[in-house]
């Protein structure tokens, strides 16, 4: 059942009880585990294509430039995604040189007639990842976050532990009926439980304190 009156969805499906772990130990050209910055339910490129505006079929690809921050392993590269059309705009993503983040297609999740992405914050450090779900607003020409989550409640539906990323969910899934999205995230405790939920999309503006 969907409350109308909350993002949240009013039943949350436990998938799973059991302690998760991830039985993939293999790890990826950096001597990491694999799914460290990467997650297995995913189809991650460096270049999509999506009718994004819901207008018609455009690129949009990853760009990398080298900073004078040579000193700094962390900030010698920065991320973008750019695309061939240039109503769309380029927006930074976060990631390290030695696992640049990688776009994530992720078709029409949330019913608007428009396709979304997403992309996986990397890192060399923690087990936790933030994961990025993006949505064009054709009026005001801007990106904005598809579903937006602070972490200020008990759960942070996006920031990922390494259990899920190796589980092989796909952590944004289509909803029910149009204007609404499921997420498929984890809890942290005594038991790590895959569990799933229906939002709303939050459609939230990126600002500097929202990124």
């Amino acid at each position: 059942m969907i409350s109308c009156n909350e993002n949240r969805s009013v039943n949350v499906s436990v998938i799973k009880t059991d302690t998760v772990s991830n039985t993939d130990d293999s790890c990826d050209s950096n001597g990491l585990p694999k799914y460290l910055n990467s997650v297995k339910g995913h189809v991650e490129e460096n270049i999509i294509v999506g009718n994004f505006t819901g207008l018609g079929v455009d690129t949009i690809y990853v760009v990398e430039k080298q900073t004078d921050s040579a000193d700094n392993i962390y900030a010698e590269y920065r991320y973008y995604a750019k695309s061939n059309n240039p109503d769309l705009p380029t927006i930074e993503l976060f990631g390290c040189m030695q696992a640049s983040p990688k776009l994530v297609y992720e078709g029409d999740v949330d019913g608007d007639g428009k396709d979304e992405w997403g992309y996986l914050h990397t890192w060399l450090n923690s087990q936790w990842r933030q994961y990025r779900i993006y949505n064009y607003d054709n009026k005001r020409k801007e990106w904005r976050f598809l579903y937006y989550d602070d972490g200020s409640g008990e759960e942070s539906l996006l920031d990922t532990p390494e259990y899920v990323r190796a589980s092989g969910v796909d952590i944004v899934e289509k909803g029910p009926e149009p204007g609404f999205i499921k997420i498929n995230y984890g809890n942290w405790g005594v038991k790590c439980e895959l569990r799933d939920t229906i939002v709303k999309p939050t459609y939230t503006r990126i600002s500097a304190d929202v990124y």
